[in-house]
């Protein structure tokens, strides 16, 4: 066999004879053809080019080389695969497989770019090719191999997997009208309009387990009936279900709902933040959320109208809390008002948010706790009305001088319940009476008073007091002597008395504060009574929920924007009733200018 050139000697020395010389000996020396492409300073191709063009016997021997060990694309001019069909796990080729190749003895070199090329084709999994004689191409296929999946990578399932759907865990029932409701728990809803007004049908868990009865809730537009860890679409009659230990529903809309992720194993530092999931209607997740603070148990989330975005009320260190806004769209979060200390200030109240009747934007209550001597005082002596849009930003806010705030639907009134202080008094003392202060939703001054007269009444009774055109207000008023409750037009001119609603079987209704008036979402003609009777003024008609035995749960008697529907959850809870601030004697409307103690 000819003798091997040194490695100072990789390239012909002079002109094309030369270089016809050093390939005669590499071929005489059977040297793979990348070695040949590489001791003569050519690509691979053009190594195959000359190759070809080698007389016969050299050629011949050389084809034998072909079935070496081929290199990938990257080093052979990227030539294409002639025919190569793709499958999941491997490449499968059409051409015949190639034959082992005998062993030959590389230069250093040679070796270097063959290990090169191996160690490429089996990190990649992909395809080798050589060039033939012929100037047609070979494929080979290497099976690609799995890459090792370190433990740090093991797929963690997503946080809202354990809401699972569910069948059988909810019932549900139809009433006639007029009907003896004897279901001890449950969520019902009385048709107030149409050939079917006055019938009931009722949801409840079929298991309730053995604990006391699940408290009943609804969604904002009464889609979805929630109860435990469990909730039900009463349009589709689809159902989920989720442990306790590891989901919690926030708050519910029809078009979106908010769960917290709870975890007992996080540090204390940890449990500072908390994880929020934010759906669709359909229960699919959309974005999650981590923020500080622990949900207000009495603010509920206010959802946009169809649900992209949700206001979430969280109390944060010192009991000052936040809104934030939660944004499906983006991921991101953002505090929308944090109201701080203040001055001769102890604690700021959220209330609950209430929606604008053009939907544009919503009304945020907020107040500060006065530190005053015990006994001094009555309650809040300053209410904050924020108007916000659905993007986060603060439209205005309106200081008003009440406790409880209740906004017109269209923004423009503002009532709340105080007791006034008297003039001139040295110690500060107070009237006997409450009065109901009527004031403009923009600038806070006082429009009237209604002296002798509620806002505060019922047992925990939420829901909107002034009537859905803003045309009027409900309040508890005495006429005559007589308890009840009346409408007092917005411009306070005249008091229209409602009739007593029919009275319900037990000690519970027989207190006329219990049977407390709220006035329905949409229509200013219908009035809901104590959450069992509701009341037309169009018509003078009643239809009724009689209950067998017990009284309602703690909530709104109607859904937010519409009033198709009046709702009672059972069972009932221990009573929160808001504390009488003062006898209601004589109820009359005064138009004075505000004094001292009673401006804005």
């Amino acid at each position: 066999m000819a003798k091997r050139a040194s490695p100072e000697d990789l390239h012909p020395q002079e002109g094309e004879e030369a270089t016809s010389r050093l390939l005669k000996e590499l071929l005489a020396q059977e040297a793979p053809v990348a070695e040949i492409a590489v001791r003569l300073g050519i690509s691979i191709p053009e190594a195959h080019a000359r190759i070809s063009r080698a007389p016969g016997g050299e050629q011949s021997a050389l084809l034998e080389q072909q079935q070496e060990t081929p290199l990938p694309p990257s080093l052979s001019n990227r030539v294409q695969p002639q025919k190569v069909t793709q499958t999941t796990n491997k490449t499968t080729v059409e051409n015949q497989p190639p034959r082992q190749a005998s062993p030959r003895r590389l230069s250093r070199r040679g070796f270097l770019a063959l290990t090169a090329a191996g160690i490429a084709g089996l990190a990649t999994g992909g395809v080798f090719l050589a060039k033939q004689g012929g100037g047609e191409s070979e494929t080979v296929s290497r099976p690609s191999r799995p890459l090792p999946v370190p433990p740090t990578l093991t797929p963690v399932p997503a946080p809202l997997s354990v809401l699972q759907p569910a069948s059988g865990i909810f019932q549900n029932f139809s009433f006639e009208p007029g009907a003896l409701l004897t279901e001890q728990h449950g969520l019902f809803f009385m048709q107030t309009r149409g050939e079917e007004a006055g019938s009931i049908k009722g949801w409840q868990l079929t298991d309730p387990g053995n604990s006391d009865p699940p408290t009943y809730q609804a969604s904002t537009g009464a889609r979805f009936v929630i109860a435990g860890s469990a909730l039900h679409d009463r349009f589709s009659e689809r159902s989920w279900s989720w442990p306790e230990d590891k989901l919690q529903l926030v708050g519910c809309s029809d078009e979106a709902a908010l769960f917290e992720i709870l975890n007992t194993d996080r540090d204390q530092k940890e449990l500072d933040m908390r994880r929020y999931i934010l759906t669709n209607g359909d229960l699919e997740a959309r974005a999650e959320f981590e923020l500080p603070g622990e949900p207000l148990p009495t603010v509920p989330p206010m959802f946009e109208p169809g649900g992209r975005r949700v206001f979430l009320a969280l109390d944060q260190p010192q009991h000052y809390p936040a809104l934030f806004v939660l944004d499906s769209e983006t991921s991101q979060s953002q505090v929308v008002m944090a109201p701080g200390r203040q001055i001769g200030l102890r604690r700021v109240l959220f209330q609950a948010p209430t929606m604008l009747e053009d939907k544009s934007a919503f009304l945020m209550p907020y107040s500060y706790w006065p530190m005053r001597p015990q006994g001094i005082g009555y309650g809040v002596f300053a209410t904050f009305m924020a108007r916000i849009g659905w993007e986060g930003d603060r439209q205005g806010i309106t200081r008003v001088r009440v406790d409880r705030a209740f906004s017109s639907p269209n923004g423009s009134l503002v009532a709340g319940e105080r007791v006034l202080p008297t003039t001139e008094a040295a110690p500060l003392s107070f009237q006997d009476t409450s009065t109901v202060l009527v004031i403009d939703g923009k600038t806070g001054q006082n429009r009237f008073r209604i002296r002798s007269a509620r806002l505060n009444y019922g047992d925990d009774l939420g829901g909107p007091r002034w009537l859905a055109d803003s045309s009027g207000l409900i309040v508890q008023t005495r006429i005559d002597g007589k308890l009840g409750y009346s409408i007092v037009d917005a411009e306070g001119t005249k008091i229209e008395q409602l009739p007593d609603p029919p009275r319900g079987s037990g000690e519970w209704f027989e207190h006329p504060d219990i049977r407390g008036a709220v006035p329905a979402p949409d229509d200013p003609s219908l009035v809901s009574f104590g959450r069992t009777a509701t009341y037309d003024r169009s018509s003078g008609h009643w239809l009724t929920m009689r209950l067998e035995t017990g009284a309602p749960a703690h909530t709104d008697p109607w859904m937010q924007t519409r009033s198709e529907e009046m709702m009672l959850a059972l069972p009932h809870h221990p009573h929160r009733l808001f504390p009488l601030l003062a006898e209601i004697e004589e109820t009359r409307i005064e138009h004075t200018i505000p004094y001292e103690g009673d401006g804005s």
